[in-house]
């Protein structure tokens, strides 16, 4: 068996180390492309062919009919990033018997795990109360800024991999969890220990908002000028999916006029943000540059999520986030 991780050197370094090499070895040998572009075409065909796995990654070509005719026996295409959009081409669309999976679910645990975090130091005055103690105050303000985080309700949109992690982890918390996923009935919502609800209901009700959904057409400023006037004066919003889900003129102005309210951002419509853009500078706004997934040392979880689903596929199971084409159309 040939595994080729089609990743530049940047990314190997980034993302694997040698135990992880030694895990995929047990498969097959595993070959590693030694550079940090795909320029030279004909060296890629020349490295990828005869491959049983191929191993891509950001910035990884897409997999195209000249690649798959040199690889006869290709078996799956592991992708060891986020959507697999940017290496999927018509020929690979096409050929259903080659089984494909991505690492959005591993990237997503990071995610999860930081807008918890951002959640809960929103609510308990972990971003505001400083500036109350550098100016010599101590707990003058506890009682009107800090929420803790107890029999409140958590609202979250979108409950793919991201969202679904995040209402794992609540689960730890005396909290309500109310889903907004229109993708999803109210019995598997149920299922996953959260009620459903309408994203209008869930805006007016939720004590915390985490927002967890893709960028596509459909959700593209799904918060805007018609319903952000629902959210409570001291909600706390959490957006560490898409930029593109507020209309983020909107949000400013919510902001400017609700100072109980509180925004940790940590992704903006354009990136990066302007440098008069107002989100840089509002007192109820915790900005933070994209940092949300895979950083350092988390990336190793991508190379992880590509051992384990390598070892379901040899075990004859179906991958952990193995995506069939059909659901293409519904993924970022």
């Amino acid at each position: 068996m040939k595994i080729s991780l089609l990743v530049t050197k940047r990314l190997q370094d980034g993302i694997f180390a040698q135990k992880y090499f030694d895990r995929l070895g047990k498969y097959g040998d595993v070959a590693l492309w030694d550079s940090d572009d795909f320029e030279d075409r004909a060296k890629v065909l020349e490295f990828i062919k005869g491959s049983d796995f191929i191993i891509t990654s950001w910035g990884t070509p897409a997999i195209e009919k000249d690649i798959i005719d040199v690889c006869p026996n290709l078996k799956g295409v592991f992708h060891a990033a986020g959507t697999i959009k940017p290496v999927m081409s018509d020929a690979l669309m096409a050929r259903e018997d080659i089984r494909l999976t991505a690492s959005a679910a591993a990237i997503g645990e990071g995610v999860a795990e930081t807008a918890l975090a951002f959640a809960i130091s929103a609510c308990k005055g972990a971003f505001t109360m400083p500036r109350y103690t550098k100016a010599g105050e101590w707990n003058a303000h506890n009682a009107d800024e800090v929420i803790d985080f107890y029999d409140i309700k958590i609202g979250i949109v979108s409950a793919g991999f991201v969202g679904r992690h995040m209402i794992k982890l609540l689960k730890n918390f005396h909290v309500d969890i109310l889903v907004y996923d229109p993708t999803l009935s109210a019995e598997q919502i149920a299922e996953l220990g959260a009620e459903k609800r309408e994203l209008n209901e869930l805006l007016a009700e939720s004590d915390v908002i985490s927002i967890h959904s893709p960028d596509l057409p459909a959700t593209r400023h799904m918060i805007n000028k018609d319903n952000i006037g629902l959210l409570k004066d001291r909600v706390v919003i959490v957006n560490t999916a898409r930029g593109t889900i507020f209309d983020e003129p909107y949000l400013i102005e919510r902001l400017k006029e609700k100072k109980g309210m509180f925004a940790c951002i940590d992704i903006t419509e354009v990136e990066p943000p302007a440098e008069d853009n107002e989100l840089r500078f509002l007192e109820n706004v915790n900005l933070t540059p994209h940092l949300a997934g895979t950083a350092s040392n988390g990336r190793r979880r991508i190379a992880l999520h590509v051992c384990e689903e390598l070892e379901r596929f040899m075990a004859g199971e179906r991958m952990r986030t193995e995506i069939d084409r059909a659901m293409l159309s519904k993924m970022a």
